[in-house]
Order: structure tokens, then sequence, then C-alpha cells
């Protein structure tokens, strides 16, 4: 039977051997963890102080962009920070309706202690939980507040009259936890629970939230929130970026304006965005000049905190080859032959070319394919 630590190696090579990322393997195998390291931390002091920062991570198709959020995602969750990880996508998650995005970062939100985030705000013993969410959106400050009260209990006269014929109180619960993720509970619903759970000052304001500005605040509000349950901060890791640079033209232009409300950012939401070059030449080369754009983002945007990964030296592949057979070798317990690291260096030669994540699957399956050969050979 295997322990956790034989089942955690064993899980990592086997993601490897599918050309996917594993906590386990990236923390192995990330070579330029100093440089990444430095640059991160500092990032993550200003996040601590309410004053964050955003970071662009640049590199070209295949140079390690994954790889390194996976190992960011890691190191912050490991250091008390919460995190959401979003795979950005021109048609699933569009940037420009962030709506969906909001949905995105609620569903794949991760608290270090794996506490769901609404188990831990109906748990926070704040002494007035709801005075650092004046600058939320009213939809989302009624579904906090309503979550902190408890159904109202109905004589059995008063349940037995058609006004009360909608009192569902198992359902509330339930409703509300998809509300605050982002789905489209109507607000008559939403009235109605407010209503059986005696929420004050839910009539104030409408309780719709229309276009995207109620979502990027609701985001600001969500790391104030978490700051003070007690965790540090919340981490952003928006993957393939550049997927908004390949839409259309006014979806760029909402695109664009987002983003910069992000770079722009400071308080316990820190942003990250993984970009290729590609996306940076599509911004340069807007057309400023009209009315389209408010403002020329080429210009705006010539101080970003880039982080710009370097293609690995050969020495630093030869690390990773040396890292890699060390975690093949402690996974399976076994000694690989001595001619090994001869044969995956010779690989890898062959298949410069390809994606960090393929050459790492190639170099699996070789090791794969020769100890296998070698037990055959017994």
């Amino acid at each position: 039977m295997l322990d956790m630590d034989s089942f955690s190696l064993r899980r990592a090579v086997e993601r490897l051997r599918d050309g996917l990322f594993d906590p386990v393997a990236v923390n192995r195998l990330t070579v330029e963890e100093d440089r990444i390291k430095d640059v991160f931390s500092k990032s993550l002091k200003a996040l601590e102080r309410g004053e964050s920062d955003h970071l662009c991570i640049c590199g070209a198709y295949g140079q390690g962009k994954s790889h390194t959020i996976t190992y960011l995602n890691q190191l912050a969750l490991s250091q008390g920070y919460a995190t959401s990880v979003i795979q950005l996508d021109s048609r699933e998650v569009p940037f420009h309706q962030f709506s969906i995005v909001y949905h995105s970062i609620m569903k794949r939100l991760c608290l270090p202690d794996e506490v769901k985030f609404t188990n831990a705000w109906k748990n926070w013993t704040g002494k007035n939980p709801l005075e650092h969410l004046e600058a939320m959106p009213h939809r989302f400050r009624m579904i906090l507040a309503a979550m902190l009260c408890k159904n109202r209990r109905l004589s059995s006269e008063e349940s037995s009259l058609k006004k009360y014929q909608n009192y569902r109180p198992r359902e509330y619960g339930y409703c509300l936890e998809k509300a605050l993720m982002g789905h489209n509970i109507p607000t008559t619903h939403l009235k109605s629970i407010f209503k059986y759970r005696e929420v004050e000052g839910y009539k104030k304001q409408s309780l719709s939230c229309r276009g995207n500005d109620p979502y990027i605040q609701m985001v600001r509000s969500l790391g104030v929130i978490l700051k003070e349950i007690g965790y540090k901060g919340l981490l952003l890791f928006f993957d393939e970026a550049e997927s908004i640079a390949q839409r259309r033209l006014n979806h760029r232009v909402k695109s664009y304006h987002i983003l910069d409300q992000f770079f722009q950012n400071n308080g316990f939401v820190f942003p990250i965005f993984a970009f290729t070059d590609d996306f940076f030449d599509k911004v340069n080369h807007e057309n400023y000049d009209g009315e389209t754009f408010p403002q020329n983002y080429a210009k705006a945007w010539v101080d970003l905190n880039i982080l710009r990964l370097q293609d690995f030296s050969s020495h630093e592949w030869e690390s990773l080859v040396d890292r890699l057979m060390q975690l093949y070798s402690q996974t399976y317990q076994i000694e690989l032959p001595s001619h090994m690291k001869e044969k995956l260096q010779s690989l890898l030669k062959k298949i410069e070319v390809q994606e960090t994540r393929f050459k790492l699957k190639a170099l699996v399956n070789k090791l794969d394919i020769e100890t296998q050969q070698a037990i055959l050979e017994l």
C-alpha cells in the first residue's frame, strides 16, 4: 500500500507522462526558482500592505508560462495566500465579459487551509463582518449578509397561508452559494430569500449587476474580505492572457479597459497575467488616433511589471534532466542505468522546438521504455 508521499510522487510522474503539470513535479523541476522567487516575493510584501502591484509573465509558446503559474500558485498557498488560477479562452472565458471571468475566479478559488470560502466566511468571528463591505456591489453584499442569517420560522398558521407558498428554506443556502459564484439567480428569488432570512436593507438599492464594473469591484472586495478573515490576500493567475488580443476590436476595447484597471490596481488583490509577445505587438499596433480607445494603451503600459522568461540554457536543461531522473528513481524505487542521462539528452536535441510540457512527457516516456528494457534484460 502506498503512503501519501509515494502516492504524490507517483501521481506527479503520471501527470507528466500525460503532458500535464502537477504541483509536486513543478516544485521538484523548477529551474529558475531563485530569480522568479525574488520578483514574486517583492510583490507579495506589497500585497500584505494593501499596496498590491501586478505582474506580467511574458514568454514564447512552450517557454514555461503555465509551469511558472503552477509553481507560483503553490508557493503562494504555502505562504498563506488565497489564489485562483483562471484559464482565459477567447470563447469559453472571454476577458471582455468579466461576469464569466468572475464565475471562473470563484469556481477555482483555493484557500491555503483548503476550507471553502463560504465556510470561512460563515465561521469568521469578526465583530462586524459587514463593515468592510461598503464598496461591494449591493447584490453581493446582501448575499453575504444573508449567509450569516438564519431562516425565519413560520408558525403552523402562517405556513398554510397563500402568501408564504414560496417559502422553501432548504433551498436558500444552495441558492445563495450559487448567486455568490456568479450564477444568474433571479432577483425576485433573491428578494424572497432575503425576506425570509430577515436581511436588513436589501430593498435600498437594485440587486442587479449590469456590465463589467460590479464584478471587478466584487473581486476587489473579495481581497478585502479574505484579508480580514485572516489570509494574506488574494492572487489571481490569468493564464493564456494573449487570448485577449485575439478577439474583435470592440471586445479588445472592453478588455483593455479591464486590464488597465488591474494594472492600476492596489489593495489586497494581486493579478498575474501570462502573455506571449503577440499580445504586446497587438497593443502596440492598435490605431489610437480615433475615438475607439479611451487612451493610448501602448504608451500607458510602457512601465508594466514584467517577468520575462528566458530560454533554458544547456546547463539548465542538464539540471532539469538530473532532477527528473531523481524524481523518477525515487518514485519507483529503482536505480537508473548509468547511460540514461546521455539518452535523455540525446532525445532533448531531437525535440528542442517543442513546448516544455511535451518535452517532459517525452522524457518520462523515454525513462519508461529504457527501464522496462533494462528489467527484461535481467
